[in-house]
């Protein structure tokens, strides 16, 4: 069902938001790769990148402190990390940390857009937010404060989460940048803009009751929708913004033209159960995701993106977070693409464990203990509404005395005692045009199951079984 979302308004609002056609676009998500961790410092806000005059790149992560780290690619980013923003002293607004969510070129400079947070007590889920906007003449190496830029209307309060921050930010192609952020306190997502010649402070009008009239220090603002894990780029196919949001079954894409009204696409990003913060926790959590262009690093996107985000494992404690990136392939036609989202099953192997693991997670390890084997097709983000098709879950047992990872249909892995880590997605219960079939394979020599889309397992093992028909492309 294509959910809606939709401002107040009244006169002086902006246009309505466009009739593209969100049935007709195509998204495969491909193999995740985890570019940073484990470590407990890292992956605490939206990554965000620039591209360098070299022809580098440079990304921006945090904890408290923001690092740059440089790469020759966009997607490059597992080099060494140095400081470039840290706490300011004890009653700043910025006591508690900086946190760089967005950095664009301006001319000779680079703007920052940097969370700060004050009055934090975080062990009593104490923090207050706001945002403020810095400078860098050497490409984000050194910045130089010019103030806060959005403040909420409210004051920090024992026990509670307030202010108003965690925005990213856009350069919306009609002489306007614009910011998006969480407000703790109803938990929504508000918008502020400023002109792109001058987004100093005192320049930002929050959106409120169909207007930019608002300041952005101190001023009201409608709730737009539930703001959490929400994160802004553009999509020039289209000229929309595009907001990574979350969803009824998982992470989603919201579109908008006019910047307050927003569809949300009929089928999420990612199938995700519900995660907690509180670690270690029996489920995996994906926070903090971000859209970025897959060959400039930019929020500005062509139809080739990433999706950045960070992560904890199931079972994973706080020092086990990662930075983890993910390939995007987008095509947008004039007809209903079914299914609309897919999601890459890949196939890693680990010969010192003797485990195959044919996931749609990402994998601790990858490219170092774990190496890709294969890719085995796409998993479906929702059940088919036409077609029976199989929700397939992601488990693993140490019985063996090693991992086996097992890939089953919904409610296997809890009545033969393995541990579910995550639904892996949909497979069609019978073959369609376009699609592969799918096999639970097991190997008595390695004592390991996996997926092949070979009936003879790819002589690997012995077909257990027919799981269904994924994808082929």
């Amino acid at each position: 069902m294509l959910m809606v979302w939709a401002a107040p308004r009244r006169s002086g609002a902006a246009p309505a938001s466009s009739d593209v056609c969100e049935r007709c676009i195509r998204i495969r998500v491909g193999v995740p790769t985890i570019v940073r961790g484990p470590a407990a410092d890292i992956a605490d806000n939206r990554f965000n990148e620039i591209a360098l005059p070299n022809g580098r790149f440079r990304g921006f992560d945090a904890h408290g402190e923001t690092r740059a780290i440089d790469g020759a690619r966009p997607s490059d980013m597992a080099g060494a990390a140095r400081v470039v923003l840290r706490p300011g002293p004890a009653d700043s607004v910025d006591s508690c940390g900086q946190w760089l969510n967005h950095a664009e070129r301006s001319g000779a400079m680079v703007l920052g857009f940097v969370h700060d947070e004050t009055a934090c007590n975080y062990p009593a889920g104490q923090t207050h937010k706001s945002m403020a906007l810095s400078t860098s003449s050497d490409d984000g190496l050194s910045w130089k404060g010019l103030g806060q830029i959005i403040t909420g209307t409210d004051h920090p309060t024992p026990g509670k989460n307030t202010g108003e921050g965690d925005c990213t930010a856009v350069d919306g192609r009609d002489g306007f940048f614009y910011a998006y952020c969480f407000r703790p306190r109803d938990g929504g997502l508000i918008v502020a803009r400023a002109p792109l010649a001058n987004p100093a402070p005192g320049q930002w009008k929050k959106f409120f009751e169909g207007r930019w009239d608002e300041p952005g220090l101190g001023g009201q603002a409608t709730r737009l929708i539930t703001g959490s894990g929400v994160s802004v780029a553009r999509w020039t196919t289209t000229g929309e913004l595009a907001l990574t949001g979350w969803v009824p079954g998982g992470l989603g894409l919201f579109l908008t033209r006019d910047h307050v009204t927003f569809k949300a696409m009929p089928e999420p990003l990612l199938v995700l159960d519900p995660g907690v913060w509180q670690r270690p926790a029996p489920s995996e959590l994906i926070t903090y995701p971000v859209l970025l262009d897959a060959s400039t690093g930019a929020n500005q996107l062509s139809n080739t993106w990433m999706l950045v985000h960070a992560y904890w494992p199931p079972g994973g404690g706080h020092a086990d977070h990662y930075l983890v990136f993910r390939p995007i392939e987008v095509a947008h036609s004039d007809t209903p693409s079914v299914p609309q989202v897919g999601v890459q099953l890949a196939r890693w192997y680990n010969s010192g464990l003797h485990d195959r693991w044919s996931t749609t997670g990402p994998v601790p390890g990858n490219g170092t203990a774990y190496r890709l084997e294969a890719r085995s097709g796409y998993l479906m983000t929702v059940a088919h509404a036409d077609a029976p098709t199989v929700e397939l879950e992601d488990c693993v047992s140490q019985r063996g005395g090693h991992p086996d990872h097992l890939l089953a249909e919904k409610g296997f892995c809890e009545g033969h005692a393995y541990q579910r880590l995550r639904t892996a997605g949909w497979v069609y219960a019978q073959s369609q045009g376009g699609t592969l079939p799918l096999y639970r394979c097991y190997s008595a020599r390695e004592q390991s199951h996996f997926a092949s889309n070979a009936a003879d397992c790819e002589k690997l093992g012995v077909n257990e079984r027919l799981l269904g028909y994924a994808l082929k492309q």
